[in-house]
Formats: structure tokens, sequence, C-alpha cells
């Protein structure tokens, strides 16, 4: 597995509409378009398959392609969905 680094230790969890709308396109195998923040704080876009999604010690984390862990906290947008700053 290729993680995307050690982030910020602090919890976080997606609403549950929106962990909704990631288990969604799971259980779908549905290619997304993801767009997030890597380890460096850099914005990357890829596209794949979510092929789990877990919460490991407060932290929910979403893997793309059975390959890239991303902390949910880190997703900008999925499939033109805003995930960062929704409350705003």
């Amino acid at each position: 597995m290729i993680e995307t680094g050690k982030m910020d230790d602090g919890k976080f969890r997606l609403s549950c509409s929106l962990y909704e709308l990631v288990e969604i396109w799971s259980m779908r195998n549905s290619e997304v378009e993801l767009v997030y923040i890597d380890e460096n704080g850099k914005q990357q876009e890829r596209n794949g398959i979510i092929t789990n999604v877990y919460s490991r010690d407060g932290l929910e984390q979403l893997v793309l392609d059975n390959e890239l862990i991303i902390p949910t906290k880190n997703l900008i947008t999925v499939n033109d969905v805003q995930f960062r700053d929704y409350m705003k």
C-alpha cells in the first residue's frame, strides 16, 4: 500500500451524507475523480475506484484502487462534490 504520509493527528469525521456518498461509489465500483491534498500540502488529482473506506484511531480513510490511502479530511472534491469546507 502507498500511503499519503503522516498527516496531522487531529481527529476528523465526514458528515453522514458525504460518508454515504463515498460508500455508494465504493459499492458500485464506480470510477471517481478525486481532488485531494497530499502529505506535502499540494493539491493532487486522481481517477480510480474507491476500494475501501474505514476509520482507524479516529481518522477516516479512503483507499483508491487498493493502493492509495487518503485521509477523508484531505479530500477537496469527489466527482465535483465539495468535501472541503462543505459547511461554509
